[in-house]
């Protein structure tokens, strides 16, 4: 079994290094933990990322890939020829039907997790050591998780919308999810929920006399310890990088192969052609056709250092749209024009009161998402009914060599 380190989401905020059986560094984002490490296993956060199970009429392999992507597309997960997923079978019953497991990878995974020198990519659900056959819990960036497991494979993960803590919410929200999973055969009745994290002694009792299932507590979480990283789930970025640094490999030997042949070509020519002028301007031709060739190469390479970091989804409109829908409150701010030029936005629209419209733009402030922007909003504008208008500008922050 290889032996990995793996990068996973914190309770709380940012990731953890694992190494072993403990956390040996923590930061906010995992480039910042990874280095240049090429053992390590990326564990997907529940937020980004999907994890069901299906049931095929079939055991024929070969027909499994459409029939997966058919399921992605069914429940809206899916983005044409951009959609990343991968599937285990978890049993086939009487050589008729198959219990498939499918992860599908978000769309809007941020860049600071694509690290093309990683080893793999997994959802953080499959890197833990939980129940074979029954049901996990545990937090990760501030919310709860459940995870089902059938036979030994990842059938649900679920992030809950309760508030992450041991609660009689989070409790009855499970127990909705156990209705379908028993429905659909992926949990047995009376199967163990393992509950893992610090939680307090009163809050585990509150939640253990609601939730239908018999409960056991762990203070720490821990690593499977045998996990194998798959080769299908990763970001479309790092699977571009990867191909294109096996091709600048390639083409890199492909022109030193060249170079050799031209210098024994070269050589062998001189030699036989010493005392002939016309072989030598024959020589003379064959260097002529060969050099351009490596010259290709290189400018390929170059062309490629050149264009690899062009690409910033920070400066999306749809995520940029996403993460100010994130800074609405839960009511009183209406956004009447979200507009993007270039990298700088502009948001209008109508507040209950002039305080909510100065809340509105500190909240976007704040927005970690948001931290290479500065904004700027004039006095709302009083309306006779006592509402207040806005017109809110962001624009990114210019940085100077001297900061």
């Amino acid at each position: 079994m290889a032996r990995y380190t793996f990068v996973l989401p914190d309770p709380d905020k940012g990731w953890n290094l694992w190494q072993g059986k403990g956390v040996s560094n923590h930061g906010r984002e995992p480039k910042e933990i990874a280095g240049k490490r090429t053992d390590l296993v990326i564990g997907i956060p529940a937020a980004l990322g999907t994890t069901f199970a299906i049931r095929l009429p079939t055991i024929d392999s070969s027909l499994f890939d459409d029939m997966v992507v058919a399921q992605i597309e069914k429940r809206g997960l899916g983005h044409g020829e951009n959609t990343i997923f991968d599937y285990e079978i978890v049993n086939q019953d009487g050589g008729h039907e198959t219990l498939l497991s499918v992860n599908v990878l978000s769309h809007e995974l941020p860049d600071t997790m694509c690290l093309p020198t990683a080893a793999g990519y997994a959802p953080s659900a499959a890197i833990w050591k939980m129940p074979e056959d029954g049901l996990f819990l545990w937090k990760e960036h501030r919310r709860l998780v459940l995870a089902a497991r059938r036979d030994g494979r990842l059938t649900h993960v679920q992030a809950l919308s309760a508030a992450p803590k041991l609660s009689a919410g989070s409790a009855q929200e499970i127990n909705l999810s156990l209705l379908s999973l028993f429905a659909d055969g992926l949990i047995e009745e009376n199967s163990p929920l393992v509950v893992a994290g610090d939680f307090s002694g009163e809050d585990q009792a509150a939640f253990e006399s609601i939730v239908s299932l018999p409960c056991r507590f762990e203070e720490k979480l821990e690593l499977r310890k045998r996990f194998v990283a798959g080769t299908r789930y990763l970001p479309a970025e790092v699977t571009q990088s990867r191909a294109m640094k096996k091709a600048i490999r390639l083409w890199s030997m492909v022109g030193l192969i060249a170079m050799v042949v031209y210098a024994a070509v070269g050589f062998f020519v001189w030699k036989k052609a010493k005392n002939s002028e016309q072989q030598i301007a024959s020589l003379e031709k064959q260097i002529s056709i060969i050099e351009p060739e490596v010259q290709q190469i290189q400018a390929s390479e170059q062309r490629w250092s050149t264009l690899q970091p062009a690409f910033d989804l920070q400066y999306f409109p749809l995520v940029q749209l996403n993460e100010v829908t994130k800074a609405l409150p839960g009511s009183g701010v209406v956004i009447r024009e979200f507009r993007t030029s270039g990298k700088s936005i502009r948001i209008q629209g109508r507040a209950r009161d002039v305080q909510l419209a100065f809340n509105f733009e500190n909240d976007l402030k704040a927005n970690e998402a948001f931290a290479a922007y500065e904004w700027n909003m004039p006095q709302p504008r009083v309306e006779q009914n006592n509402t207040a208008t806005f017109d809110i500008q962001g624009k990114p922050v210019e940085i100077t060599d001297s900061e």
